[in-house]
């Protein structure tokens, strides 16, 4: 009777096995933590992307820019405002006349990428316009 040492083939193929199994399972994985990433990077673009352009309306007025679009980064943002109410002469504090006339919009933002909507969303605005001078003396 010889006693060898070392790996018989059979045994050295189970190994190869176990490894292969391990590896496979070590790919999914990584595969599926590099998609989580990759969903969590765009969710993260939009939120910027859709901050900016909640930021870019706050310096448009409804009333006299109704409709646009803008480029903002690789995005690009539509808006389009519809009145809510009809347009009222503002009032002062003693209840007389403003200067400006107000009026209360929905303004419909639809942001995009590549030609893809990516978000659409619905804020309300007030909008102004000065209508008459202010009154010397």
């Amino acid at each position: 009777m010889r006693r060898s040492a070392g790996f018989t083939l059979l045994e050295a193929i189970v190994a190869l096995a176990i490894l292969a199994a391990g590896g496979m399972a070590l790919f999914a994985a990584l595969s599926g933590a590099l998609r989580s990433l990759e969903r969590a990077d765009a969710a993260a673009r939009l939120d910027t992307a859709t901050e900016n352009a909640l930021t870019l309306l706050e310096t448009r007025n409804p009333m006299l820019e109704p409709e646009g679009e803008a480029a903002v980064g690789e995005y690009r943002i539509e808006w389009r405002a519809t009145p809510v109410e009809p347009v009222r002469v503002g009032l002062t504090d003693y209840l007389q006349p403003g200067l400006y006339d107000v009026g209360l919009y929905d303004v419909e933002i639809v942001i995009s990428r590549d030609g893809r909507v990516e978000r659409r969303l619905t804020v309300r605005r007030a909008g102004f316009q000065q209508m008459r001078q202010q009154e010397l003396g």
